[in-house]
This record gives structure tokens, sequence and C-alpha cells, in this order.
């Protein structure tokens, strides 16, 4: 009988990298102590990303006095199981300190999924968006191309943006985007 082994989040980040055939590195996700391998982006899923992105820092530009800065996939270790590599997320800037640290510890303030790829299971989905929650985000948005939607998940609701409602979120006071607007690719 097969047994799995799981890793807490400081064993996985002492683990060497990983590299395919053609030397690209294998990015992987530790999700409840299991080592996940992610698989490159589909590019449908790199162009919502850029598009969450590209609205998200022009917010946080036209908002300097809250103090937040947008990343893209950045890693962060939300929990002793859980180290995770979000598409895009969104810290205060008082967080981070990337000359000493080289994940993130705790969830980001705001933790953006994209939901592409058949391999992203909805087991896996509801731990990441527990662990991000228990980990300290405020918020976590996940997208759905195919149905044109965003989830917006907190400790408290969960809320679903489609078409033209506007993704409105306590944590981006004022913040206000049509759900449409991430999934133009024009």
């Amino acid at each position: 009988m097969a047994t799995t082994t799981f890793l807490t989040s400081e064993q996985f980040l002492a683990m060497p990298d990983e590299f395919d055939q053609n030397g690209n590195r294998i990015r992987q996700e530790l999700i409840r102590g299991e080592v996940l391998i992610v698989p490159p982006p589909w590019q449908l899923h790199a162009r919502i990303s850029i598009n969450v992105i590209r609205v998200l820092i022009g917010y946080t530009a036209a908002n300097p006095q809250l103090g937040l800065q947008v990343f893209a996939e950045a890693p962060f270790v939300t929990t002793c199981r859980d180290t995770l590599v979000p598409d895009a997320s969104v810290v205060a800037k008082s967080r981070p300190d990337p000359e000493h640290e080289k994940y993130v510890q705790g969830g980001p303030e705001l933790a953006v999924e994209v939901v592409v790829s058949s391999s992203e299971t909805a087991k896996n989905l509801k731990a990441k968006v527990d662990a991000y929650l228990q980990g300290g985000s405020r918020s976590v948005w996940v997208f759905y191309p195919d149905a044109r939607s965003v989830v917006v998940y907190s400790a408290n609701s969960t809320l679903e943006f489609k078409g033209d409602q506007n993704i409105e979120d306590t944590l981006l006071p004022g913040f206000s985007a049509p759900v449409a607007s991430f999934f133009d690719l024009t």
C-alpha cells in the first residue's frame, strides 16, 4: 500500500529546485503538506492575469496612501503546510523584506487565482482559498474564465460577480472594476 509523505512548509522550502529536460524550473506549490506540480499557464490564463495585475497596479498607484504593492507570482508561506504562489497579489509595503527573506511569510492581503486549467481541482482550489484566509489574507479573488465570473472570498463572506457587475472589495477602498474588463482579450 502506497503512503503519502506530507511536508511542512519549512521542509518544502529546503528542497532543491527541480528542472525539466529543457532546463526550465518546474513550478511547485505545497498544499495541505502535499507537493503539487503547477503546469505552465495557458495563454488565456496569462492574459487574464496580466489584466488583473494592470488594474491593481493602476489602483495602488492612484492610492499610495494605502501603502500597498502588487506582486505577480510571488511565493507565500501561508501556513505551516501551505506554500503558495498566487497569480497576483496585493501586499502591504511594510511586510516583505526582499533583502532578507526569499518568501513572504503569511498570506497576502489579497490573493488572486485564475482558474483555466483542468488540473486545478475544486478540492485543491478550496484548500488554497482556506490556506490564504488562515494565513491572514483579507480577500481571495478567484477568476473563472469559462463562466466569466469572479468569486471574492473573505473571512465572513463569499460574493460572486459577473458580466458588467463591478468587483468591489473593502480591502481596496473606492476600487471598482467591471468583471468583463478582466476577460477582455483584445
